[in-house]
């Protein structure tokens, strides 16, 4: 990519350092400019997604009589909202996904920790939000003209072999230390938690099979937080219906990972 076209991209990114608006006045800012050229089909996404979470878990907390000004209950709720966003721009190869991811991964790490899913805990306050800072950093400079948005790229077939070894070799030893930690479902809980490690790193190295990864993660999650509802330990229906989100969201954005890598490498051969 010519220089020229790589800083004219970063110019166009939200400037959100630079502003003085506040908290809830840069949320607003960011939302509004990394959404701008989004089309109709999208930004229904967007906003089903959001609404669909809040609504049906306002109706669920109602009818089965949780304080809807409990602190679980309100967590719960942010954190599936910030995670949505997250999803969905991520999907859209905009640098709002790691604003929202780091907020995000702040609140699932203290509700994940409340139930006893230590492995959740520590890669959300030790990997994930150091990575979505240099996540950040990264994508900033890897913006395609087409859509400024983050270009993207696949792994070779031995890439794909070294990524299923190394997965299933730190999966097997991390659930091994979460058992020591007496943990819920320590084996799960080190699976999904070394899957999305693995998965954050090649998002941020903009490889399409991150998304192959969140797959499996997703459903497995949906798993691990209808738990708490089947063992009485907790009614967590805000997460619970957020990993069913990113579950569909995985699927829907992989095709689209696919289809605009195909277009970002069809316009760079045109350009040369």
């Amino acid at each position: 990519m010519n220089t020229s076209s790589e800083q004219s991209g970063i110019s166009g990114q939200p400037q959100l350092f630079g502003r003085k608006t506040g908290f809830y006045g840069g949320i607003r800012d960011l939302l509004r400019e990394e959404t701008s050229g989004w089309s109709a089909g999208e930004l229904f996404w967007l906003g089903f997604s959001i609404t669909a979470i809040s609504a049906l878990s306002l109706v669920f907390s109602i009818s089965r009589g949780i304080p809807l000004l409990s602190g679980e209950f309100v967590m719960s709720l942010a954190a599936a909202v910030l995670g949505c966003l997250a999803a969905v721009f991520t999907g859209q190869g905009k640098l709002g996904a790691f604003v929202f991811g780091f907020m995000n991964s702040v609140l699932y790490g203290l509700i994940s920790f409340g139930y006893g899913y230590y492995g959740e805990v520590m890669v959300k306050f030790l990997v994930f939000i150091p990575l979505n800072v240099y996540g950040f950093t990264v994508w900033i400079r890897h913006i395609n003209p087409l859509g400024n948005e983050a270009s993207k790229r696949s792994l070779s077939l031995k890439g794909r072999l070294w990524l299923v070894f190394a997965v299933s070799l730190l999966t097997g030893g991390y659930g091994v230390l979460l058992s020591f930690l007496k943990g819920y479902y320590p084996f799960w809980d080190g699976f999904t938690t070394i899957m999305a490690t693995v998965a954050l790193v090649l998002c941020i190295m903009r490889y399409s099979e991150h998304w192959i990864l969140w797959m499996i993660i997703n459903a497995v999650s949906v798993g691990l937080w209808a738990a708490p509802f089947l063992d009485g330990r907790g009614q967590p229906v805000a997460v619970l219906l957020m990993w069913c989100f990113y579950l569909i969201n995985s699927v829907v954005m992989y095709i689209r990972w696919l289809r605009r890598e195909r277009l970002e490498r069809e316009f760079s051969q045109g350009l040369n």
